[in-house]
Parts: C-alpha cells; structure tokens; sequence
C-alpha cells in the first residue's frame, strides 16, 4: 500500500472514499500520462521549470537527489544534522505511513524555515493547506518547522529578466502553522486510518461530488438525472433531497421548493421533452445576414512566451469564422493562426477586423470571445472604436438556449460539449488530432517554445489546430441550425 501523501491526505478531509482509492493498490488513473492533455502536459513541464530556476536562488543548497524515499529520507536527515549545511532543496521526510516533500528548507536558528514553491501569481487558500501538510509531517518527523513562506510568481517579471526578479516572497508562518495544528490534532491518526482500512469506506453524497472524475463510477454510478444536475441548487435545497433518499431529478416531489430554471430541468427531465420557450423564434429571427460564427483560441503561460507580456497573460492565438448568408447556405469560411515566434495581438486583431466586415450578427457561444475582442481593444486604443463595433454586432448563442430552450440530454448544463452531441449528435471531433482547448494551448505553447522540428511537423501542428478552431464553428453553425428547426 502506498504511504500517504499530500495529494491523498487533503482529498480524504473532503472524501474518505477517494482518498482510500488513492492510497489503494487499485487502478485509479485521474491523472495518468495517458489521460493527460497537452495542455497538461504542458503545465506540469513548466511547474518543473520553474521549481529548477527557483532552486537557482539557493546556490549554497543541497539537493537530495531522486532515489526511493527511504535514501532520500537518510540523506534529507545526514543534511538536517549537518551544521555546514543551511539550505537543503526538496527533503524528504516519511513518517507513521505519511511522506512529504519541502521544496526549499533553510537553517533558522534551532529550527528550519520552509518555502513552498507555486506557479501561480495570486496568492489562494488551497496553498495554506498544502504547506499545513508538509509542516505537520515535518514536525512529526522531530524537525521544528518555525517559519513558513510561498514563493510565487511575479505580476512584474517578463521575458528576460533574471531568475530572482521572477519571484515574489510571502510569509505565511501563522497560518500555516495554526493549520497544522489542527491537521495532527484532527485528522493525522484518522486519514492514516481509514485510507489503511482492508475495505472501501462507504461514499457519502456531497455537492462537491458532482466535480469528481469518479463520480459516475462511485455514488452517481447508475443514476441518469441525479439530483446535482440540478443549475445552481443550494446547499439548503441539497440537504433536503438527501435528507429524504432523492437522489434522482424525476423522483423530486411536486411543491418542491424551485426556482423557475430548476423547475424547467425537473419538468423536462420528467416529460423527456425539451423545452421550448416564447422568446426562441424571436431571438433566432431577429438576425441580420450574413451572419458570422466566431471562435478563438487562447495560450496563458506561467513564463512569457513573449517579452512584454506578464506571466499568465491571456493571449488570442487564432480564430475561425464561418459566414452563412442564410440559415441554410455557409458562404465561406476565414481563418487566422499567430507566428508562434512572436506576439501577434495586433495583427490578430486587425484580421478580425477585417474579416467579420461591416455588418451582420456575429454568433459566440459563452461570453469569452466577447472579452477577449473587449481586451483588444483596451490594448490597442486605435482599434478601440472598430472592436467595439464587433461587440455591438454580437449574439450570445448559448444565452439564447440558456434563457428559451432546454433538452434532457443536456443533464444541467449549455456548454457545448454538451448541446452538441444532444442535438447534433452525427457530429464530433473524434477525427481530429486535436479534439479539445486544453491540447490546442498545449500545441501552440510547443510552437512558440520550438519544440517542433522546423517543416513537416511543425506545419501538421498548425493544420490541426485550424482544423480544430474550424470544427467550433462549424459546430455552432450546425447547433444554430438545429435550434431553428425546433423553434415554435
């Protein structure tokens, strides 16, 4: 059985079951290197870039070197009782089934001063929880951790610029340390316990259920419409249904208290019939053609891509548009991927100007292309004017459905990974070699960084990406097709 770690004992305070999978010799794969995006992929190559420039401010530290944990324990301990010895880089404590990593430990007087290192700018609370655990083990381990700070990305460094401007230092000693009080207190002898038990805890059905990976295999398996496909139910309203064994949307009593979209899932879910609302033939008539579907693509690295631009900036990278001139008839089809050598905001922008003309509605579905041409124009003031004409021109087609029509197969939600297999459902992107965001920011980062081979490979990259960019609109065009043969 696996020691217990970070990542099993903070999943155990909100769910005893996973944190037992977790630690258990079963196949649980969240996040195997099979299942990972390139966008993933991507994110954690980076996390250990910057754990290896963060270790460059340390340059009188020790690093305990990759070995099985009971060598790097015996060398994190010789370092620890070594007075020579005042920064030691990833120690590594196990202790009463727990094990630990610090990033950074330095000497502090009789004890030691522990940095947690995060590719994050902002500051958040999950952090405090993460440095709460390593302290508890460390100070289980004999070892007094006295002083505690997260090293965090710079809103301030860009491309270039040395390794210590790249980081800012917080000191979180006092929370920390109360957090970790009350993690030994509370929970040491209880995670330690109940993930070594010989069988499976019971699950437990929580709000936070609804976003676990496992979720349709544990206490949601073999439930079509559970209850937490409900939009926006409130905790009150949840514990009521569970309090009284409802765990199906079909199976909530009549007098219920609901709010009017809840209702709606609940009388679609019973009737299996989609909603229609008054306001769907209005708002899909009212459409000035031709009419263009818009879609972009966006990179945001921890480290600049580009000089000038902050770490975790959001840059546009490509877009796809199809124009229809009716409802039935794609005029054409216009595209646009950046040089991955450079930013190319402006010219991105311009394109877009010039590509979606002078008139006629232009489709979005959510609320994303609309601050990201909003943002361009806030960076480019000459263009402000033009961009904002774009926005005037804009219709939201996923607030059309979120506000006049609902299908059952929607299971509580508009994204259209989830409208478009329900309505369209001979459509997908089973065919492409990119088949979702998070691999297309992967792909695009690999350019600009060069990690494709100049040619074949770097060009079959770019196809992909505007074949999935492609895809996007055509799957908006085709879901507003739909929505305008159901309409009343």
């Amino acid at each position: 059985m696996r020691n217990v770690t970070k990542e099993i004992f903070l999943n155990t305070t909100v769910c005893p079951t996973l944190g037992w999978l977790l630690r258990s010799e079963e196949e649980v794969e969240l996040l195997s290197e099979e299942a990972r995006t390139l966008g993933e992929q991507f994110r954690i190559e980076q996390g250990l870039e910057i754990h290896r420039r963060a270790r460059q401010l340390y340059p009188d530290g020790k690093l305990v070197a990759p070995n099985n944990k009971t060598a790097m324990q015996e060398e994190t301990i010789t370092l620890m009782n070594d007075p020579s010895v005042n920064t030691i880089l990833e120690a590594t404590f196990v202790i009463d089934d727990y094990i630990t990593k610090a990033d950074v430990l330095k000497r502090k007087g009789k004890g030691w001063h522990m940095c947690e290192v995060k590719s994050s700018v902002n500051d958040k609370e999950e952090f405090i929880d993460d440095m709460a655990y390593t302290t508890m083990v460390f100070n289980q381990s004999g070892y007094n951790i006295t002083g505690v700070s997260l090293l965090l990305i710079s809103k301030d460094y860009r491309l270039g610029m040395s390794d210590e401007e790249l980081f800012i230092e917080i000191d979180h000693t006092d929370e920390v340390l109360a957090r970790a009080g009350e993690f030994y207190a509370v929970l040491f002898d209880y995670v330690k316990t109940i993930t070594g038990a010989p069988t499976k805890p019971q699950p437990e059905l929580r709000r936070d259920c609804k976003n676990c990976p496992l979720f349709g295999d544990c206490i949601g398996m073999d439930i079509i419409n559970h209850i937490l496909e409900i939009p926006r139910l409130s905790q009150p309203k949840f514990e009521q249904l569970r309090e009284q064994n409802i765990t199906c949307i079909e199976d909530i009593p009549d007098g219920f208290p609901l709010t009017e979209n809840q209702s709606r899932v609940r009388a679609c879910v019973i009737s299996q019939q989609p909603f229609i609302g008054d306001q769907l033939k209005d708002d899909l008539l009212n459409i000035l053609w031709p009419a263009f579907y818009l879609d972009f693509e966006t990179v945001m690295t921890a480290i600049p891509l580009y000089p000038a631009i902050a770490p975790h900036t959001q840059l546009p990278t490509q877009y796809s548009i199809h124009i229809l001139s009716d409802i039935n008839n794609i005029l054409d089809h216009r595209e646009y991927l950046a040089d991955p050598s450079r930013d190319c905001r402006r010219d991105l922008a311009e394109h877009l100007i010039n590509d979606l003309e002078k008139s006629g509605s232009i489709f979005i579905y959510s609320s994303f292309e609309k601050t990201t041409i909003t943002k361009l124009g806030q960076l480019y003031p000459d263009l402000t004017n033009q961009l904002n004409l774009l926005i005037e021109r804009i219709v939201d087609l996923e607030a059309i459905i979120k506000k006049s029509y609902y299908h059952p197969g929607f299971h509580g939600s508009t994204s259209i990974k989830r409208t478009l297999p329900t309505l369209v459902p001979d459509m997908s992107y089973d065919d492409l070699e990119i088949t979702e965001g998070d691999s297309a920011l992967g792909a695009f980062a690999y350019l600009a960084q060069g990690r494709y081979s100049a040619g074949n490979e770097a060009e079959t990259i770019k196809r992909n990406l505007l074949e999935y960019c492609k895809r996007d609109t055509l799957a908006m065009l085709k879901l507003h097709q739909k929505l305008y043969e159901n309409r009343v």
